[in-house]
C-alpha cells in the first residue's frame, strides 16, 4: 500500500504536491522476521521540483518520512 504525504513547494505559489514514498525511497521486502538491510538509509532531506510550478522545490525531510511510515 502506497504511503503518500501532502508537502508543498517553496514556490511563490506554495502548491500542494502529493509525495509518493515507495516512489522516493524505493519499497522493503519483508519474508519472515526483520527486514534485510539494503543498505539505503533514510536520508536526511530530499529536494524534488514542484509538479505545478518551475520555481519551487519540493523538501521531503527525514522527520516527515519517519512520521508517516
Amino acid at each position: 500500500m502506497a504511503n503518500i504525504i501532502s508537502v508543498q513547494c517553496t514556490g511563490p505559489g506554495r502548491h500542494v504536491n502529493e509525495i509518493n514514498l515507495e516512489d522516493v525511497l524505493g519499497t522493503t521486502v519483508i519474508l519472515h522476521g526483520t527486514p534485510i538491510d539494503t543498505g539505503r538509509p533514510v536520508p536526511d532531506r530530499i529536494v524534488r521540483k514542484c509538479d505545478t510550478c518551475s520555481e519551487g522545490k519540493v523538501i521531503i525531510t527525514r522527520e516527515m518520512i519517519e512520521t508517516d511510515l
